[in-house]
């Protein structure tokens, strides 16, 4: 029985690495009770995969990992059980069967949604009108984005401007916030950090790294219609 479990991860939780996180959801599991489904072998490990590993310093609301189990268990008591042996700044969000044939969360991965919040607005000498309108000449005006995008093999010439589904600019308050909603995936991976640099590079604003509160808002397969949140595919039982 293939099952995909959201979560959320906030608060010191987002110090917190990928492998350490697989192994916190590893010890949950063990202590929740659920029959969880382990690999065969000389070294058996539950069977689990997650979507897109979080980076450390970036909150979310929209994360998935798929298990697998040995027996059928309502949807509800998998989400009570895990979400009895949570800690502070993680939550479960949804819990959802997966058809047999179904890829798992990261195989399936298509783009993911972000909301990033600039840290200190009131160094901003742009008004948020002259913001959105040098975002519409770098974004929606541009017919391609052409950057260079640094690998783990080198450099690699990319257009950016089919990979940014969508860009947008609001001002909550005093935060101003850029929300980008990019391609994710094994193939075409794409930082929201790394579209909000070439956007000011293009206006000649400096910023400096880590200038941004990032939060993943959620996380997308695409399929004949659209995009479909990783969350909406499967079933309640």
């Amino acid at each position: 029985m293939k099952v995909r479990i959201k979560f959320a991860k906030s608060g010191v939780m987002k110090y917190v690495g990928h492998l350490d996180i697989m192994r916190y959801f590893q010890k949950a599991i063990r202590r929740s009770g659920l029959p969880i489904k382990y690999s065969e072998g000389f070294n058996p490990h539950q069977i689990m995969s997650f979507a897109a590993p979080l980076g450390v310093g970036i909150t979310s609301e929209g994360e998935y990992m798929d298990i697998e189990l040995k027996e059928e268990i309502p949807c509800r008591e998998i989400f009570d059980r895990l979400q009895n042996t949570m800690v502070e700044g993680m939550d479960i969000c949804k819990v959802t069967y997966l058809p047999e044939q179904s890829k798992n969360a990261m195989s399936s991965l298509a783009a993911a949604k972000y909301v990033l919040t600039y840290k200190h607005p009131e160094q901003f000498s742009y008004t948020m009108d002259a913001l959105v309108a040098l975002k519409n000449t770098f974004f929606h005006d541009a017919d391609t984005i052409p950057i260079t995008k640094k690998t783990k093999k080198g450099e690699r010439q990319l257009d950016l401007k089919p990979l940014v589904y969508d860009f947008d600019i609001q001002k909550e308050g005093d935060a101003i916030q850029f929300y980008l909603f990019v391609s994710t995936g094994s193939v075409d991976n794409i930082k929201p950090e790394l579209v909000l640099k070439h956007f000011f590079a293009s206006i000649d604003c400096d910023i400096a790294d880590h200038a941004f509160f990032i939060h993943r808002i959620d996380m997308y397969a695409k399929n004949e219609e659209g995009f479909v949140s990783l969350g909406d595919v499967g079933y309640e039982k």
